[in-house]
């Protein structure tokens, strides 16, 4: 596990889109895993500047989504394949067949989460998979307890989670029941987790996750096993460490 200390969120997003550009300079046709979130956004952002500004090249690569609602449209607003093309497919040269979100509009489950497991494994794996970590230590929409052993799957939001995007919403009825997201197995199969977090409502999870014991109960606490980890904190998330 390699920490790095960012000033600020900017500084974060900075560092972390430095070593996402890096995989895409030395592997153009990488794949990598992607999240979506607040935190991500200027990460996003970063890259989005050196591509117009002739940095990088995302024509060969291929993304995969770590989530999506089930239930939702691609077209829906709150859909994380619209955040997606809001926040990055739609500025840079990534080819909209390299582009992979699970389907949140097939009604079946079990054939969804096989489909975008093939999926996976048809491209070749991740090379990079970007993570932010939620305050209860979930990855992806992997909630405490989730099994390490899962791949793509269909979950139950939590109460905890469904408030949360209540405000994304506008009305807790309309915030989806459930959810496809890549397992614990399918991100620890990553070749490179980065995770950015930032500010001092992580702070106490983040020594939870990455300084306490490995358990279900703390998702992200698995990637302390990863072989190639890399956290990427502003000072205020990595206060406690």
């Amino acid at each position: 596990m390699k920490i790095i200390r960012a000033k600020d969120y900017n500084d974060m997003s900075r560092k972390a889109a430095n070593i996402i550009s890096a995989q895409v300079i030395m592997k153009p046709h990488c794949v990598l895993g992607l999240a979506t979130g607040g935190t991500p956004v200027g990460t996003y952002a970063q890259l989005i500047d050196w591509y117009n500004k002739g940095d990088i090249d995302f024509s060969e690569v291929t993304t995969v989504n770590l989530d999506e609602y089930r239930g939702l449209p691609r077209d829906h607003e709150q859909s994380y394949w619209y955040f997606m093309h809001k926040n990055l497919f739609n500025s840079i040269n990534v080819q909209p067949d390299h582009i992979f979100v699970p389907n949140g509009s097939n009604p079946d489950a079990d054939a969804a989460c096989k489909e975008y497991d093939d999926i996976i494994h048809m491209v070749g794996g991740v090379d990079l998979q970007l993570l932010g970590i939620g305050h209860d230590g979930h990855i992806g929409f992997n909630e405490p307890g989730a099994a390490f052993e899962l791949g793509t799957h269909c979950v139950d939001l939590t109460e905890e989670t469904i408030d949360a995007n209540t405000r994304f919403f506008g009305n807790r009825d309309d915030v989806p029941r459930q959810a496809y997201t890549m397992g614990i197995k399918t991100i620890m199969q990553a070749r490179k987790v980065l995770m950015v977090a930032n500010g001092a409502d992580k702070a106490d999870i983040i020594k939870k996750a990455f300084f306490g014991p490995v358990t279900p109960e703390v998702p992200a606490s698995i990637l302390q096993m990863h072989p190639d980890f890399i956290l990427v904190g502003d000072e205020a998330a990595l206060s406690k460490v």
